[in-house]
Protein backbone atom coordinates (compact mmCIF):
# COMPACT_ATOMS: atom_id res chain seq x y z
CA UNK A 1 0.00 0.00 0.00
CA UNK A 2 0.60 3.78 -0.71
CA UNK A 3 2.56 6.09 2.11
CA UNK A 4 -0.62 7.06 4.54
CA UNK A 5 -1.45 10.70 4.34
CA UNK A 6 -1.04 12.24 7.94
CA UNK A 7 -4.37 13.94 9.07
CA UNK A 8 -4.69 16.40 11.59
CA UNK A 9 -7.55 16.81 13.74
CA UNK A 10 -9.15 19.47 16.20
CA UNK A 11 -12.09 17.96 15.86
CA UNK A 12 -13.69 21.60 14.34
CA UNK A 13 -15.63 22.17 11.14
CA UNK A 14 -12.60 22.72 9.08
CA UNK A 15 -10.64 19.82 10.53
CA UNK A 16 -13.55 17.57 9.50
CA UNK A 17 -13.53 18.98 5.91
CA UNK A 18 -9.59 18.52 5.56
CA UNK A 19 -10.95 14.83 6.55
CA UNK A 20 -13.11 14.00 4.04
CA UNK A 21 -10.85 15.45 1.28
CA UNK A 22 -8.23 13.36 2.39
CA UNK A 23 -10.25 10.33 3.04
CA UNK A 24 -11.39 10.57 -0.98
CA UNK A 25 -7.55 11.33 -1.71
CA UNK A 26 -6.77 8.95 0.07
CA UNK A 27 -9.24 6.51 -1.72
CA UNK A 28 -7.84 7.42 -4.93
CA UNK A 29 -4.25 6.97 -4.08
CA UNK A 30 -5.24 3.52 -2.72
CA UNK A 31 -3.22 5.03 0.70
CA UNK A 32 -4.73 5.32 3.80
CA UNK A 33 -4.83 7.74 6.61
CA UNK A 34 -3.19 8.73 10.22
CA UNK A 35 -5.50 10.84 12.46
CA UNK A 36 -3.66 12.69 14.89
CA UNK A 37 -5.42 14.40 17.32
CA UNK A 38 -3.14 16.63 19.31
CA UNK A 39 -4.15 17.60 23.30
CA UNK A 40 -3.97 21.17 24.48
CA UNK A 41 -3.30 22.40 20.79
CA UNK A 42 -5.62 23.39 17.82
CA UNK A 43 -3.72 23.86 14.08
CA UNK A 44 -4.92 27.28 13.03
CA UNK A 45 -7.58 27.93 15.45
CA UNK A 46 -7.20 31.67 17.16
CA UNK A 47 -8.83 30.27 19.93
CA UNK A 48 -5.37 28.61 21.34
CA UNK A 49 -4.20 32.30 21.86
CA UNK A 50 -7.27 32.87 23.94
CA UNK A 51 -7.69 30.25 26.10
CA UNK A 52 -11.23 29.42 25.43
CA UNK A 53 -10.26 26.02 24.12
CA UNK A 54 -12.54 23.10 25.26
CA UNK A 55 -10.44 20.64 27.01
CA UNK A 56 -11.60 17.27 26.16
CA UNK A 57 -11.65 13.92 28.20
CA UNK A 58 -9.60 11.18 27.00
CA UNK A 59 -12.86 9.15 27.05
CA UNK A 60 -14.13 11.84 24.85
CA UNK A 61 -11.03 12.14 22.56
CA UNK A 62 -11.61 8.43 21.64
CA UNK A 63 -15.17 8.65 21.23
CA UNK A 64 -14.30 11.61 18.56
CA UNK A 65 -11.97 9.47 17.06
CA UNK A 66 -13.96 6.88 16.40
CA UNK A 67 -16.29 8.71 15.19
CA UNK A 68 -14.65 9.96 12.39
CA UNK A 69 -13.07 7.10 11.67
CA UNK A 70 -16.84 5.45 11.23
CA UNK A 71 -16.95 7.39 8.73
CA UNK A 72 -13.82 6.57 6.59
CA UNK A 73 -13.99 4.86 3.12
CA UNK A 74 -10.13 3.56 3.63
CA UNK A 75 -8.31 2.03 6.48
CA UNK A 76 -7.26 4.52 9.30
CA UNK A 77 -5.06 4.31 12.43
CA UNK A 78 -6.48 7.06 15.03
CA UNK A 79 -3.73 8.70 17.00
CA UNK A 80 -3.75 11.27 20.09
CA UNK A 81 -0.95 13.13 21.79
CA UNK A 82 -0.55 15.26 24.79
CA UNK A 83 1.99 17.78 23.25
CA UNK A 84 2.70 21.01 21.21
CA UNK A 85 1.12 20.43 17.30
CA UNK A 86 4.40 20.74 15.41
CA UNK A 87 6.56 18.33 17.90
CA UNK A 88 3.59 15.85 17.91
CA UNK A 89 3.15 16.17 14.15
CA UNK A 90 6.91 15.62 13.53
CA UNK A 91 7.03 12.03 15.81
CA UNK A 92 3.93 11.06 13.78
CA UNK A 93 5.78 12.06 10.66
CA UNK A 94 9.24 10.43 11.70
CA UNK A 95 7.00 7.16 12.38
CA UNK A 96 4.68 6.66 9.76
CA UNK A 97 6.62 8.57 7.07
CA UNK A 98 3.51 9.86 5.23
CA UNK A 99 3.26 11.15 1.68
CA UNK A 100 1.78 14.64 3.22
CA UNK A 101 0.72 16.12 6.20
CA UNK A 102 -3.21 17.63 6.11
CA UNK A 103 -4.84 19.96 7.77
CA UNK A 104 -7.90 22.66 7.65
CA UNK A 105 -7.74 26.08 7.17
CA UNK A 106 -10.80 27.63 9.61
CA UNK A 107 -12.41 31.03 8.01
CA UNK A 108 -9.76 33.34 8.87
CA UNK A 109 -10.84 36.64 7.08
CA UNK A 110 -11.34 38.09 10.96
CA UNK A 111 -8.31 36.48 12.42
CA UNK A 112 -4.70 38.53 12.81
CA UNK A 113 -2.11 37.56 9.99
CA UNK A 114 0.47 35.92 12.56
CA UNK A 115 -2.42 33.62 14.48
CA UNK A 116 -3.28 31.86 10.81
CA UNK A 117 0.25 31.30 9.22
CA UNK A 118 2.22 30.59 12.32
CA UNK A 119 1.59 26.73 12.97
CA UNK A 120 1.99 26.04 8.68
CA UNK A 121 5.51 27.82 8.48
CA UNK A 122 6.60 25.74 11.78
CA UNK A 123 5.52 22.61 10.54
CA UNK A 124 7.69 22.94 7.45
CA UNK A 125 10.39 24.50 9.18
CA UNK A 126 10.77 21.61 11.31
CA UNK A 127 8.81 18.60 10.04
CA UNK A 128 10.16 19.41 5.84
CA UNK A 129 7.30 17.57 4.80
CA UNK A 130 4.97 18.20 2.48
CA UNK A 131 1.67 20.44 3.51
CA UNK A 132 -1.80 19.80 2.16
CA UNK A 133 -4.45 22.79 3.73
CA UNK A 134 -7.71 22.37 2.71
CA UNK A 135 -10.34 25.85 3.78
CA UNK A 136 -13.19 25.41 5.21
CA UNK A 137 -15.46 26.54 2.36
CA UNK A 138 -13.57 24.99 -0.76
CA UNK A 139 -15.67 22.71 -2.86
CA UNK A 140 -12.73 21.41 -4.74
CA UNK A 141 -13.35 18.09 -6.66
CA UNK A 142 -11.00 15.02 -5.89
CA UNK A 143 -8.82 14.58 -7.37
CA UNK A 144 -7.64 17.55 -8.60
CA UNK A 145 -8.39 18.58 -12.53
CA UNK A 146 -6.62 21.58 -12.71
CA UNK A 147 -3.77 22.76 -10.77
CA UNK A 148 -2.12 26.48 -10.80
CA UNK A 149 1.50 26.36 -9.97
CA UNK A 150 3.18 29.58 -8.87
CA UNK A 151 6.69 29.99 -9.35
CA UNK A 152 9.11 32.65 -9.75
CA UNK A 153 12.59 32.72 -11.72
CA UNK A 154 14.98 31.89 -8.96
CA UNK A 155 16.34 28.69 -9.04
CA UNK A 156 15.37 26.26 -6.56
CA UNK A 157 16.18 22.36 -5.09
CA UNK A 158 13.29 19.84 -4.55
CA UNK A 159 13.87 16.61 -3.55
CA UNK A 160 12.64 13.74 -6.68
CA UNK A 161 10.31 12.55 -4.47
CA UNK A 162 8.34 15.92 -3.78
CA UNK A 163 8.85 16.80 -7.39
CA UNK A 164 6.62 13.93 -8.28
CA UNK A 165 3.92 14.43 -5.84
CA UNK A 166 1.74 17.11 -8.10
CA UNK A 167 1.64 14.29 -10.18
CA UNK A 168 0.91 11.39 -7.93
CA UNK A 169 -2.07 13.22 -6.44
CA UNK A 170 -3.39 14.68 -9.95
CA UNK A 171 -2.48 12.17 -13.19
CA UNK A 172 -5.37 13.29 -15.06
CA UNK A 173 -5.18 17.35 -14.32
CA UNK A 174 -3.80 19.61 -16.43
CA UNK A 175 -1.45 22.43 -15.18
CA UNK A 176 -0.97 26.38 -15.48
CA UNK A 177 2.19 28.17 -14.61
CA UNK A 178 1.75 31.52 -12.91
CA UNK A 179 4.06 33.79 -12.54
CA UNK A 180 3.61 36.90 -10.47
CA UNK A 181 5.71 40.16 -11.40
CA UNK A 182 5.54 44.48 -10.73
CA UNK A 183 2.81 46.19 -13.16
CA UNK A 184 5.06 47.84 -15.48
CA UNK A 185 7.15 44.07 -15.97
CA UNK A 186 6.86 42.00 -18.24
CA UNK A 187 4.40 39.25 -17.70
CA UNK A 188 6.21 36.38 -19.24
CA UNK A 189 6.48 33.02 -17.68
CA UNK A 190 9.38 31.65 -19.89
CA UNK A 191 12.23 32.19 -16.62
CA UNK A 192 10.21 30.73 -14.15
CA UNK A 193 9.17 27.80 -16.50
CA UNK A 194 13.11 27.28 -16.72
CA UNK A 195 13.95 27.99 -13.17
CA UNK A 196 10.83 25.16 -12.30
CA UNK A 197 11.45 22.73 -14.91
CA UNK A 198 15.04 21.94 -13.57
CA UNK A 199 13.43 20.92 -10.59
CA UNK A 200 11.23 17.86 -12.09
CA UNK A 201 7.87 19.96 -11.05
CA UNK A 202 6.75 19.97 -15.01
CA UNK A 203 7.48 16.13 -15.66
CA UNK A 204 4.69 13.76 -16.54
CA UNK A 205 2.65 17.19 -17.25
CA UNK A 206 2.03 17.16 -21.31
CA UNK A 207 0.92 20.96 -21.45
CA UNK A 208 1.97 23.24 -19.36
CA UNK A 209 -0.35 26.75 -19.87
CA UNK A 210 1.63 29.72 -18.86
CA UNK A 211 -0.34 32.64 -17.32
CA UNK A 212 1.38 35.65 -16.01
CA UNK A 213 -0.48 38.08 -13.53
CA UNK A 214 0.74 41.61 -12.89
CA UNK A 215 0.25 42.83 -9.59
CA UNK A 216 1.66 45.12 -7.02
CA UNK A 217 1.09 42.28 -4.29
CA UNK A 218 2.82 38.55 -4.95
CA UNK A 219 0.60 36.86 -2.52
CA UNK A 220 -2.87 38.38 -3.66
CA UNK A 221 -1.40 38.30 -7.20
CA UNK A 222 -1.33 34.41 -7.08
CA UNK A 223 -5.28 34.30 -5.25
CA UNK A 224 -6.37 36.44 -8.27
CA UNK A 225 -4.64 33.70 -10.45
CA UNK A 226 -6.30 30.83 -8.87
CA UNK A 227 -9.83 32.84 -8.82
CA UNK A 228 -9.15 33.41 -12.64
CA UNK A 229 -7.67 30.11 -13.66
CA UNK A 230 -10.69 28.30 -12.12
CA UNK A 231 -7.62 25.96 -9.94
CA UNK A 232 -9.00 23.62 -8.03
CA UNK A 233 -5.27 22.91 -6.41
CA UNK A 234 -2.96 25.37 -5.84
CA UNK A 235 1.12 24.07 -5.90
CA UNK A 236 3.12 26.72 -3.97
CA UNK A 237 7.08 26.10 -3.47
CA UNK A 238 8.06 26.77 0.44
CA UNK A 239 11.87 28.35 0.10
CA UNK A 240 13.75 27.60 2.93
CA UNK A 241 14.58 30.83 3.81
CA UNK A 242 10.84 31.29 3.44
CA UNK A 243 9.94 29.38 6.45
CA UNK A 244 12.50 30.39 8.98
CA UNK A 245 12.01 33.45 8.77
CA UNK A 246 9.78 34.44 11.74
CA UNK A 247 8.66 38.12 9.88
CA UNK A 248 5.46 37.53 8.23
CA UNK A 249 5.20 40.27 5.98
CA UNK A 250 8.53 38.64 4.75
CA UNK A 251 6.82 35.49 3.36
CA UNK A 252 4.79 34.71 0.67
CA UNK A 253 3.88 31.35 1.38
CA UNK A 254 2.15 32.73 4.42
CA UNK A 255 0.52 35.57 2.81
CA UNK A 256 -0.69 32.89 0.29
CA UNK A 257 -1.69 30.58 2.62
CA UNK A 258 -4.01 32.93 4.60
CA UNK A 259 -5.18 34.48 0.93
CA UNK A 260 -6.01 31.00 -0.31
CA UNK A 261 -9.63 29.55 -0.95
CA UNK A 262 -8.81 26.54 -2.61
CA UNK A 263 -6.92 23.20 -1.17
CA UNK A 264 -3.09 24.58 -1.55
CA UNK A 265 -0.27 21.83 -1.50
CA UNK A 266 2.80 23.32 -0.17
CA UNK A 267 6.50 21.62 -1.28
CA UNK A 268 9.18 22.47 0.78
CA UNK A 269 11.99 23.52 -0.78
CA UNK A 270 16.10 24.19 -0.74
CA UNK A 271 17.77 27.09 -2.69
Amino acid sequence: MASPLLVLTDFSPAADKALTYADALAAHLGSSLVLLHVRRSSWLDPEVFTGRISHLSEGEIAAALAERASRLRVPVRVEAAADQVVPATCQAVAQHRPLLVVVGKPDTEHTPDPLVHTTSLELLRECRVPLLIVPLHSNATVPPNHLLLAADNLPLHLEPAIAALPRQLAPQARLTLTHVVEPEESDSCASAHIAVQQTGLLQGFEQIRPYGMRHLSVPEGIAQAAVETQADLLVLLARRHSVLSRLFHSSVTAASILRGTVPMLVLPAGE
